[in-house]
């Protein structure tokens, strides 16, 4: 009995450290057995750089869907719970960066990638919660994952109805500036604003001025022709300057007014002038507008005698010759509005009109130029809904977007001025009256023309004089006039708030003064102090000078002698 409990204690350590060593190896050998079924079954999880949502959800399924079937029971899939916070970290990584993308990346894409997405029938099947239940998990906690929500399609964009503009004046650092000037002509070629003639209080004017955006100011080009002119036309081809007709001086003697036919164009790289006489009829109080690109279209306009022309005209830029043949309004017009755009109905470019003054006191509405191919062949109504704008003449006309914006003006029947600023929007044919912030100023007889967003205007005639030589820049992009409104209040509502503050002030002050002695109460009131208190100062006189006054008195009384 001694004998086998001393050979057990020998022998129980290395005992059991063999059993241990056996249990290591089974337990080795069940995971390289389970390694192998897995390699056997093709459980390979794809990397997440390489593979989308897609793939792996369809690599999964297939296994799934093969360990279900009965006769192969050999290739039965076991996914432990390593491997399932391994699929569902997987799927959490994948769906937070399809999250980071924005709304606007992701319609996109979808409309880039449209034609390779692949259409699945049932997408039940791919989605992270079924993947799961078809492995045999019980997790019940789905608020750690984060889902792709299904974008809802896009509705095409309306345009908007409720638009303002914002117009402000741009600054000019310069010492020299042009004069106050009306039926002046303005261009923009790159970052500089140029400005040739117009009518001033010293007369007409032939000089041409050039404003940088950039560096805010104003310069003088130099010139040694001598064209006096107002009332014509200018437009910008390239990097020249391309000015037709006009007029100058009347002559009282022979009671004419001079209207030219000549064609300028001025070279803005080289600064150099080039006249020639054309073979049209003069004309004053036209209006040109480019189109596309290559053509100069110029309608309407007064003649020497003061008639109403109701011709439209065609010149080539490049063969620098006049093209086809009139067309003819049904009666004259002059004063009026033109200004290239698109035509959604036809989509292609053409020339719009709006306005002028006739001799039925009447203004043209809104109207197209019907081209055929690039020759043009009629003038035709536009219709359109909401209130249109009324008659006027000596306004503009510019085009943004898809959008005509008719500025200022005056009216013929009433002689008004019009404040107001009237778009017309090309896709849904309607007018839409904007909302003014900044200056509102009224104006007529001016030249405005596009840079980018803005719209620049110059010179004109206000409600009493000529309008200041500066750039008027009205902005039209609604985003960028967020940062410029500002609250425009009148003079009346200013002084009223003005009063209204003094006497807060006066208040609050009054408050800040009796609160500040009621302070000072409290904290001298329960003061306590055993010092002495200070002596009363007594008025001291002598003795001699009271005494010679009582006698005086009691003298001037009779009562001593």
């Amino acid at each position: 009995m001694n004998y086998d409990s001393k050979r057990t204690e020998a022998n129980y350590s290395p005992y059991f450290e063999q059993v241990t060593l056996n249990k290591l190896k089974r337990d080795e050998y069940h995971s390289q057995q389970r390694i192998h079924d897995n390699r056997k079954n093709k459980l390979q999880l794809p990397s997440i750089e390489n593979s989308t949502l897609e793939d792996i959800s369809m690599h999964f399924s297939k296994c799934v869907t093969s360990s279900k079937s009965p006769e192969k029971k050999v290739d039965k899939l076991q996914v432990n719970k390593y491997q399932l916070e391994f699929i569902q970290q997987s799927f959490l990584e994948l769906e937070q960066t399809k999250m980071s993308i924005t709304m606007r990346d992701m319609s996109n894409m979808r409309n880039k990638f449209n034609c390779h997405q692949r259409i699945i029938a049932n997408k039940e099947q791919y989605t992270v919660r079924n993947l799961e239940r078809q492995m045999g998990s019980n997790l019940e906690d789905y608020s750690n994952l984060m889902y792709l929500q299904q974008m809802p399609a896009q509705t095409k964009n309306k345009p908007e109805t409720n638009i303002a503009f914002f117009e402000e004046a741009l600054n000019a650092y310069s010492y020299a500036i042009p004069s106050r000037r009306e039926s002046a002509q303005i261009a923009v070629i790159r970052d500089k604003v140029y400005v040739f003639g117009g009518m001033s209080g010293a007369g007409l004017s032939s000089d041409l001025w050039c404003y940088d955006i950039k560096k805010q100011e104003w310069q003088l080009h130099q010139s040694d022709i001598n064209l006096k002119v107002t009332n014509h036309s200018m437009i910008a081809w390239k990097h020249m300057l391309i000015i037709f007709g006009g007029s100058g001086y009347y002559d009282h003697k022979m009671k004419i007014r001079q209207v030219y036919s000549t064609l300028a164009c001025f070279n803005t790289q080289i600064n150099q002038w080039s006249i020639t006489l054309e073979s049209v009829e003069p004309r004053r109080e036209h209006k040109a507008a480019l189109y596309m690109g290559k053509y100069m279209i110029i309608t309407g306009g007064l003649d020497s005698g003061e008639q109403l022309l109701n011709d439209t005209l065609m010149y080539s830029l490049d063969s620098r010759r006049w093209l086809g043949s009139k067309i003819y309004f049904d009666e004259g017009i002059a004063q009026h509005a033109i200004c290239e755009a698109f035509d959604f109905k036809r989509n292609v470019d053409t020339i719009y009109l709006f306005g002028g003054k006739t001799k039925s006191l009447g203004s043209f509405p809104l109207m197209r130029l019907v081209f055929s191919g690039q020759a043009p062949q009629s003038w035709e109504r536009v219709q359109g809904i909401g209130v249109a704008p009324q008659g006027r003449y000596n306004h503009t006309m510019e085009c943004i977007n898809d959008s005509l914006i008719l500025i200022g003006g005056r009216s013929q029947a009433i002689q008004e001025y019009q404040n107001e600023i009237v778009l017309f929007n090309l896709i849904l044919s309607q007018w839409i009256q904007v909302k003014r912030q900044g200056l509102m100023t009224k104006r007529w007889s001016h030249c405005s023309c596009v840079f980018a967003s803005n719209i620049f205007c110059f010179g004109g005639i206000g409600e009493v004089t000529y309008l200041p030589p500066v750039v008027f820049s009205i902005e039209t992009d609604q985003f960028k006039i967020k940062n410029k409104m500002v609250i425009i209040k009148r003079l009346s509502t200013i002084a009223e708030d003005m009063k209204k503050q003094n006497k807060e002030y006066q208040q609050i002050k009054r408050t800040c003064r009796l609160e500040k002695f009621r302070k000072a109460e409290k904290l001298y009131g329960k003061v306590t102090t055993f010092l002495p208190l200070p002596k009363m100062k007594t008025p001291k006189m002598r003795y001699d000078i009271w005494m010679q006054f009582v006698r005086k008195i009691l003298h001037s009384l009779n009562l001593i002698f």
